[in-house]
């Protein structure tokens, strides 16, 4: 049963605590397939005693440029549409968004957490629906053109004669695939969504009006008109946003560079966050929550040129760690303590009414 809040919106603490063991399950899976890849139990634990403390300092102040990062994007696009969040809700809301994005396929519960964070801290619904869709659209226009910006600047020349052993692929032909296939697909969706009406008569024609369709063609129209009130409102907010963004996904890029660093390897910083932007690009679209189970696989086999088999696990352990791991440990704690208060709130306002109700009943008694 979902939790009530305050807020008018109702998040199911159940689903987050299934997501929670999706996501754990997923990654131990994830992790067991990746040692009988390696066929090195002990050397593969072994290689978590050379990863060198002092690296943990920087690794958690990019998981924090992260959160950081996405609050002020948060911060800036409910400036144009009136809504006064402090900026220290709009980083909470930001962590929290980021947790549940990780617990669910797809990163789908982040929009679900974005909206409980900005509607609890003071907006209304409708301008959090905006921002929240607005937020979506910055993010794939900034992972579009960093994916060809990196590549037009000659990103992929920095991993030629990288090899990765899936399927004997180089590193700089599946770059720019990537590149392509992710700027193809947000270039379509924010085509669609700045004119759905043809897309949505192709769409009726092709496959119906089944509820998926529906469903689709729902967010396309409400993705439009957060479209349409930024571009009357907040046209500098969006490119602002867009820029800023450099913040919370540079810090995930680097993330790999730096847990590289930690364990004494140094691979060239352009090399690491290059492999890594293809790496996010892979990761994106997953179905399983915060693509766990894939990433234990992938970042390995994208990371394996560049370090000993025997650190494959370790690596991708403590990459995993700081990276999603304590994302979801702040941002999930931020998120049930807010539940929890927004629950106890509504008891109280429940059993006040209740009160109030019993003693209008003895009062009207009393008359008669």
């Amino acid at each position: 049963m979902s939790e009530p809040s305050s807020t008018g919106l109702r998040l199911p603490p159940g689903a987050i605590r299934f997501g929670i063991i999706a996501f754990a399950l997923a990654s131990l899976v994830g992790f067991v397939a990746l040692f009988l890849v390696t066929h090195d139990l002990k050397g593969s634990l072994e290689g978590f005693r050379q990863f060198r403390p002092i690296w943990i300092l920087p690794a958690l102040g990019l998981a924090a440029v992260d959160w950081f990062g996405g609050g002020l994007r948060l911060w800036i696009l409910t400036r144009p549409l009136g809504t006064r969040i402090r900026y220290r809700k709009c980083v909470q809301t930001s962590a929290a968004t980021a947790a549940l994005a990780y617990l669910t396929p797809s990163g789908t519960g982040g929009g679900p957490a974005q909206l409980y964070g900005l509607v609890r801290n003071g907006s209304s619904l409708g301008r959090a629906v905006a921002v929240n869709f607005a937020s979506l659209t910055v993010n794939l226009l900034f992972l579009s053109l960093a994916g060809f910006g990196a590549w037009f600047f000659g990103a992929a020349g920095s991993i030629e004669g990288i090899t990765l052993p899936v399927a004997n692929i180089d590193a700089a032909t599946l770059f720019k695939w990537c590149a392509v296939g992710f700027g193809t697909i947000v270039s379509i969706v924010l085509l669609f969504a700045l004119s759905p009406r043809l897309p949505r008569r192709i769409a009726v024609r092709v496959f119906g009006t089944g509820p998926r369709v529906r469903n689709a063609l729902r967010f396309l129209q409400e993705l439009h008109g957060a479209i349409q009130i930024y571009g009357a409102r907040g046209k500098g907010a969006l490119v602002l946003a867009t820029l800023v963004n450099i913040l919370p996904f540079g810090a995930r890029f680097v993330m790999g560079w730096a847990i590289l660093r930690g364990f004494g390897i140094d691979a060239g910083f352009w090399n690491v966050v290059t492999l890594h932007v293809m790496l996010h690009f892979l990761l994106y679209f997953m179905p399983t929550p915060g693509g766990s189970g894939v990433a234990e696989i992938l970042a390995p086999a994208v990371m394996s040129s560049l370090m000993p088999a025997s650190l494959l696990v370790a690596y991708t352990a403590v990459w995993r760690f700081f990276l999603a791991y304590v994302t979801i440990l702040v941002g999930g704690a931020i998120l049930f303590r807010w539940l929890e208060a927004d629950g106890q709130r509504l008891l109280a306002a429940e059993t006040e009414s209740a009160g109030a109700e019993s003693t209008d009943t003895v009062a009207g008694k009393e008359t008669k």
